[in-house]
């Protein structure tokens, strides 16, 4: 895992090594620069060591220098690819780096269609002067890119970008409206006018000089296979793609860790990696110092360690501990994010043992159990309902696995699809038009996220309502959300996390399987919740969904209070003039009042004043070079 820069334009090495400095924390083992011998292209990169600790240092060339590759993430399937260039292409390391070269070689850009992996990369022709910057099927590893001041620069992370002086840090209007909504910033879009995130499964090819960026999709999911749909047949199939995608993740020269929240798809990665791996395996696990009685997380935990005998660590988190971090957990994320941040503590626990740690990352987002997806079944049963004439619906209709939360499948009802996920997350759209009830707010309006979506789903292949919902996930949210998260949180303590379920071909696999074998009755998941019965306890299997959540709810009432008061005052408010401070302090008195609840909404503000105070009130920080 690493941090790869670049630009265009004569040689500037006091610049990249301004940029690469920016990205110290994804590769703290080593730094490289090359410059290209026709003085048209520059590239750094700064080096997490994991696969061929001493011969894989990059940028690195081919035999004659006239190809330059560095990247960020694993091929994990290099030994296979190696064995097979070997017989054409002398070797010079171990390393996957050095399969992507010779790869190159052989196929040109359709190279990407045999990488197994987690990758950001950009590699250079020389003969053809012509960059080339790839971004991995389902979007892992991240990479952003500019045009600045005629050059074309490239960064696995925004701040190598902005300490350029010729960029201007403006707000993009439209991303700011999504993230009120979605809590993200959706891909290819960042909060910053003028840099582009590479969206997942793409690549941009560019030829010096002067020449455009030419943007291209080599990997789409694909939901309109049907296959054979026999529930033994497709656990088996799971089965064998997870083991083989938990060994390849195996592969390291460092060791490997996992987290263990005891929940379905933690406890069922590190099984399999006891399975299918020789080695003792650390485990790691978060709780919260004042959590709910009803969260258990670090009992199961401690549950499936035993089980499977691991050397176990857990970490018990305080809110003090989150506001005193809040700044320095921005400036890794560079743009506003109000998801989950825990897992920033979590990896600080791993890096004192393990410099790689296996996740369960995906498994909900390929087989369904986010509140937005339990809500697909009920919503199409009362519209069945309502077309076979039922005069009252919701009696007749069959409402799970939402039985027992018919308000909330009342407050989306009639919506469509695009429309339950935009205003699931965070503001509503309605709520959108009372908090921007101020002068630069109201513009924001002109953005919609439900016409950001609604073009999403019209697209889908899916056949079924809720696979057409997963589709969007895997193009928006995974990217943009649960993956940024994993990456920016991971990488702040040098951790490299890998997740088997992100193996390309079991996101393949989960396309072709049904809706209704994935969220069945009651059960969620169901699929895969049965290949986990082959394998884990039944307290695990019987647990009911928690998810990885930090009690906002609760910490927003009592021990964040210092931060309402310094971020979300009418003063502070009133600085940016995007939002009604009327509207901010109601929201504020009822939730502390527990008559509403807020935790979202508020958090989304929080986070937000924090990003703006940190990147665009204190212009000193990234440190910028002179040029």
């Amino acid at each position: 895992m690493c941090g790869i820069v670049g630009f265009s334009g004569p040689p500037d090495v006091p610049r990249l090594q301004a940029m690469t400095g920016l990205l110290a924390h994804r590769g703290p083992d080593g730094e490289g620069f090359y410059v290209s011998q026709s003085h048209s292209f520059n590239l750094g990169h700064r080096r997490l060591s994991i696969i061929d600790v001493a011969g894989g240092a990059q940028p690195m060339g081919n035999e004659d220098n006239t190809v330059q590759v560095m990247f960020n993430g694993e091929i994990f399937n290099y030994r296979e690819l190696m064995a097979e260039l070997a017989p054409r292409h002398s070797f010079r390391t171990r390393s996957d780096t050095e399969v992507l070269l010779h790869l190159y070689e052989e196929m040109g850009e359709r190279m990407v269609e045999r990488l197994n992996g987690m990758f950001a990369f950009a590699l250079w022709d020389e003969r053809r002067r012509r960059l080339l910057l790839v971004r991995d099927r389902l979007g892992v590893k991240p990479l952003y890119w500019a045009q600045i001041g005629g050059r074309l620069a490239f960064a696995s992370e925004m701040k190598s970008l902005l300490c350029w002086p010729e960029l201007r840090r403006e707000i993009d209007p439209a991303a700011l409206a999504y993230y009120l909504s979605l809590r993200y910033t959706p891909d290819p879009k960042t909060i910053f006018k003028g840099i582009h995130s590479l969206p997942a499964g793409h690549l941009l090819s560019w030829e010096a000089p002067n020449q455009e960026p030419r943007l291209q999709q080599y990997w789409s999911v694909d939901f309109s296979q049907a296959v054979d749909v026999r529930e033994n047949v497709l656990i088996e199939r799971l089965e064998e793609l997870l083991l083989d995608a938990t060994r390849l993740r195996l592969r390291s020269d460092v060791p490997v860790g996992a987290y263990l929240s005891g929940g379905l798809d933690s406890s069922l990665v590190v099984t399999l990696a006891r399975k299918v791996g020789n080695q003792q395996l650390h485990t790691f696990s978060l709780g919260y110092a004042d959590q709910p009685s009803d969260k258990r997380d670090i009992e199961f935990a401690r549950l499936m360690s035993r089980h499977l005998d691991t050397d176990h660590h857990e970490l018990i988190m305080h809110a003090s501990d989150m506001v005193n971090r809040l700044p320095e957990m921005v400036r890794h994320l560079d743009q506003p994010f109000s998801g989950v941040l825990s897992t920033f503590f979590l990896t600080e626990l791993v890096s004192r043992h393990v410099k790689v740690v296996l996740t369960g990352d995906g498994a909900d987002d390929l087989f369904a159990s986010y509140g937005h997806h339990r809500l697909v079944w009920p919503l199409c049963a009362l519209a069945g309902a309502r077309a076979a004439g039922s005069e009252d619906p919701y009696k007749s209709a069959d409402l799970s696995p939402l039985q027992n939360r018919e308000d909330l499948v009342r407050r989306f009802d009639g919506m469509s699809l695009a429309a339950v996920r935009a205003n699931f997350s965070s503001f509503s759209s309605e709520q959108k038009i009372s908090l921007l009830n101020a002068p630069a707010g109201r513009a924001l309006l002109a953005h919609d996220a439900v016409d950001l979506l609604r073009p999403i789903f019209d697209d889908s292949t899916a056949t079924d309502e809720l696979n057409r919902k997963l589709e969007a996930d895997i193009r928006t949210s995974l990217p943009g959300e649960v993956l940024l998260f994993c990456d920016r949180l991971s990488m702040a303590h040098s951790v490299e996390a890998r997740s088997p379920f992100l193996d390309y071909r079991i996101a393949e696999l989960a396309a072709t399987i049904p809706g209704r074998l994935k969220i069945k009755g009651t059960t969620l998941k169901y699929i895969l919740r049965r290949l986990a019965a082959k394998y884990l306890p039944r307290e695990i299997l019987e647990r009911p969904k928690e998810g990885f959540i930090q009690p906002n709810h609760v910490w927003l009432r009592t021990e964040f209070d210092g931060l309402l008061d310094e971020l979300l005052s009418p003063h502070q408010i009133n600085k940016l003039g995007l939002f009604d401070p009327d509207i901010v302090q109601s929201m504020i008195a009822e939730h502390r009042a527990a008559t509403h609840d807020h935790a979202f909404r508020i958090w989304t503000l929080v986070m937000f004043q924090m990003w703006h105070r940190t990147y665009i009130e204190e212009p000193v920080w990234p440190e910028r070079f002179t040029a």
